[in-house]
């Protein structure tokens, strides 16, 4: 016969957290589930995004960097994307602190790069005239604090058609290294060049899902 409040407390094998039973009790939700004993991951505060994004902001123009793929040109500007942990399911299999954007569910998502301002005039071309646009991928297997640039440069100037009929935008779809099941630790840049030393108003917006 249970006590007038109730069955006890029950746990599934020691060491289990208890139901919570109170206001700041322990939860024992999908999240917070822990029977392989591997607790204090996963990390509260990393809680699942479903998606990541940005709102629209400008690229900054400059001398282009030491690459050497960068040198020749007059001025450049770079965007990159934050660090995502594509495998944010598989934290707590060692002992490091993940560190960046987690994706959960992040198989077959794409990180999508929005560009604007392309049809933006300055000294009779549209900005996207002359210019040359360039991806790299950043990635590390399991180590955030060693990502480290995996890929030569990628030319898609070819999305830019700098003609009459460019469109005011386009967006650039991103498939991570990987492809199904993308390497953890990944981030994209992408590098705008040009010889003219002219310096377009671009503006990016870019989102992960």
């Amino acid at each position: 016969m249970y006590p007038p409040n109730g069955a006890p407390p029950y746990r599934g094998f020691p060491g289990e957290p208890l139901p919570a039973v109170s206001p700041g009790g322990i939860s024992i939700g999908p999240m917070f589930n822990n029977p392989a004993g591997t607790n204090p991951l996963p990390s509260p505060q990393n809680m699942p995004y479903s998606q990541w994004q940005i709102t629209q902001s400008p690229i900054n123009w400059t001398a282009p960097s030491s690459l050497d793929a960068d040198q020749g040109y007059t001025t450049a500007a770079y965007w990159s994307s934050p660090q995502f942990d594509l495998r944010p399911e598989i934290r707590g299999a060692d002992t490091s602190r993940p560190r960046g954007v987690p994706i959960w569910s992040s198989p077959g998502k794409k990180l999508f790069v929005q560009i604007f301002g392309l049809n933006t005039v300055a000294s009779s071309l549209t900005a996207s005239s002359e210019m040359y646009l360039v991806s790299r991928e950043y990635a590390h297997i399991f180590d955030p604090e060693n990502v480290v640039r995996i890929s030569p440069d990628a030319d898609i100037s070819d999305q830019l058609s700098g003609g009459t009929n460019q469109p005011p935008s386009i967006i650039i779809p991103v498939l991570p290294l990987g492809g199904g099941y993308p390497v953890r630790y990944w981030r994209l840049e992408l590098a705008f060049r040009r010889f003219d030393g002219l310096q377009p108003n671009i503006t990016i917006a870019a989102a992960f899902y």
